[in-house]
């Protein structure tokens, strides 16, 4: 067992915790994607359709939903890590055009930061629920002891 899933350790999270915090991690780096996506892909269809710009609807109605759902795991993120305030400040904020993109990496930041925190490696597109089983422990060391 590791420091860091000892009880009395302050900021002790334990492994369901970590788990929920790398699942909702990896959807809101998907709907991030989700995003990019869609606005690069209705950049490269104005350019070629000779300037002229297709409909904005679909995008902006999808755009719409994917900052609704972007906005809920924000929600669950940040009550997972800061509590209900911070979870209601951020959700609220990523509402706001522009805003929320800020919103969504502060909250990916602190999500990696505390994963980072309690030994879970995490790579571009997040933490694999694998790697928060598989973390070094403090006592794995053979040669440490009697």
């Amino acid at each position: 067992m590791a420091a860091w899933d000892d009880p009395d350790w302050p900021g002790a999270r334990s492994a369901d915790g970590l788990k929920r915090i790398a699942r909702y991690q990896r959807w809101l780096i998907a709907v991030v994607l989700a995003q990019l996506a869609l606005w690069l892909g209705f950049i490269a269809l104005t350019l070629l359709n000779s300037g002229r710009a297709p409909g904005i609807d679909f995008p902006g109605v999808l755009t719409l939903i994917l900052g609704g759902v972007g906005g809920v795991f924000v929600f669950l993120l940040a009550w997972e890590l800061r509590g209900a305030f911070a979870a209601v400040v951020f959700g609220l904020a990523t509402l706001v055009p522009c805003i929320g993109l800020i919103v969504l990496t502060l909250v990916n930041g602190y999500a990696s930061t505390e994963l980072r925190k309690h030994g879970v490696k995490v790579g571009v597109f997040g933490a694999g629920l694998a790697d928060i089983d598989s973390r070094e422990s403090l006592y794995d060391d053979e040669d440490a002891g009697w």
